[in-house]
């Protein structure tokens, strides 16, 4: 199935970790970044679409302050997460470089 996406995706690479709503984390890497979302690489998770997720940037990867970026699981497996950012921000000032 091909994903229909409104807005460009650009290839990024930062290593965040994801925060489910039960307390769970996991070590991820951003491998794309857009208007609308973010793409990672995470180990297998069980994360159900639409799931609501923060994404946490730590303030030595950016050289700013630490950042949460809340967000919906779009979809979810083989590794791969999409995500779509909940606070109707575009790409968040944390993830964009200096």
């Amino acid at each position: 199935m091909l994903e229909h996406r409104y807005h460009r995706r650009v290839p990024f690479t930062l290593d965040v970790i994801l925060r489910t709503r039960r307390g769970e984390t996991m070590a991820c890497r951003v491998k794309d970044v857009g208007n609308d979302g973010i793409g990672l690489d995470c180990d297998d998770m069980a994360l159900r679409e639409g799931a609501i997720v923060e994404v946490e940037v730590p303030a030595s990867a950016m050289g700013r302050e630490h950042c949460s970026l809340r967000s919906f699981v779009v979809h979810a497996g083989n590794g791969r997460v999409g995500l779509m950012w909940l606070d109707g921000e575009s790409v968040p000032a944390c993830l964009q470089p200096v």
